[in-house]
């Protein structure tokens, strides 16, 4: 009895997120290699010849400012150095830039470059209202809730008859219904914990307090909370940021720096950087731009369990903390929500059409 409604509400959900889970499976796979693939389809774009030495900060930062009229706010820095600077301007819009010899390679929307475009489909479905707020963030993530809930679905659906494990196997020769049920549960049950753990950290993303509720309570501890510093002394004075930037990259060492926001009203310079132990940037160093003193530095990779967790949650989305061989394995993983919801609808539809030949 129970088994029977169980597989009709795993079928519901299966025709309730065709849709979602489809386009989040294409966008989701494409973003694994997005920026390789971005690179290397507009490399003039994109990536740069290594020079000598870079042209300092300041001077990187005016030419910016004098070309566009705007204000820099922020520069994302590459991993590889044969890559540009992404300098982000105070209207939204980014700039690549040669950090080496200053020249401008292209300016843009985030949302119009390959990885932006990706990252707005696989994230909100590019659909954006008159507000520039995205309506349909939230029904990604309950589509990815909803998948949990699924896959917790199949597990029970798989587990509920006798000789479970003898079952999980696939007759090649098989009739192809059968071999692609057979297929659609063994692959399920092998992929469910990494595609459950996958979908938990995408749902982070938007319900950050609820996810980070829950992880707290799982660990027993609180994850670590930490405040920008503000400068409240030698605001008439003029900035040192060379010298700043220079004593924050000695001080940050052996770290790799990630992420530059430059400082406004009483804010300093922030540099965002990944530690050694870190598989993405979550650590800070704080600079006084006036006096080249570093304020305050926050390594994240000495935090407690639960913070560390946390942190893991992005690289682990999106397969990028151990090699590129994983993220090959990320890649099929990323594909097979879509097939399972494509496959799940096909076997019903094979079931309906073989019920009905049998009833004539």
């Amino acid at each position: 009895m129970f088994k029977h409604w169980f597989r009709r509400i795993h079928l519901l959900l299966a025709v309730l997120l065709a849709f979602f889970l489809i386009n989040l499976s294409i966008s989701g796979a494409l973003l694994v290699f997005g920026k390789e693939i971005q690179n290397y389809a507009q490399p003039n774009n994109w990536q740069i010849c290594e020079g000598s030495a870079l042209l300092p900060l300041s001077r990187l930062v005016t030419l910016i400012e004098s070309n566009s009229g705007k204000t820099v706010k922020q520069i994302q820095l590459p991993l590889q150095k044969n890559q540009a600077w992404q300098f982000k301007l105070d209207n939204g819009q980014y700039i690549s830039v040669d950090p080496f010899n200053g020249n401008i390679l292209h300016r843009y929307n985030e949302q119009d470059s390959f990885y932006g475009f990706i990252m707005a489909w696989h994230r909100w479905l590019l659909l954006r209202d008159n507000t520039g707020g995205k309506p349909l963030k939230v029904l990604v993530s309950i589509a990815s809730l909803l998948f949990i809930i699924e896959m917790l679905l199949g597990l029970f659906l798989w587990l509920k008859p006798k000789k479970r494990l003898k079952r999980l196997k696939i007759k090649i020769k098989a009739k192809p219904r059968v071999r692609y049920y057979q297929l659609h549960t063994v692959v399920g049950v092998f992929t469910l914990l990494p595609l459950l753990l996958i979908a938990l950290t995408g749902m982070a993303f938007h319900w950050q307090s609820q996810t980070k509720t829950m992880l707290e309570a799982i660990v027993a501890e609180s994850v670590e909370q930490y405040k920008h510093p503000v400068i409240t002394a030698g605001l008439n004075k003029t900035y040192q940021l060379d010298l700043a930037f220079n004593r924050g990259i000695q001080h940050m060492k052996p770290g790799q720096l990630y992420r530059i926001y430059l400082p406004y009203n009483n804010q300093p310079l922030k540099l965002r950087v990944k530690m050694p132990d870190e598989t993405f940037a979550f650590s800070w160093l704080w600079i006084d731009p006036y006096t080249a003193e570093v304020i305050k530095s926050y390594d994240a990779s000495k935090a407690n369990l639960a913070t560390r967790i946390w942190n893991f949650k992005y690289s682990f989305h999106t397969g990028d903390f151990f090699g590129i061989g994983l993220k090959f394995i990320w890649l099929l993983l990323a594909l097979l929500p879509g097939i399972f919801a494509i496959t799940g609808l096909w076997l019903f539809a094979k079931r309906t059409q073989s019920s009905k030949i049998k009833a004539i």
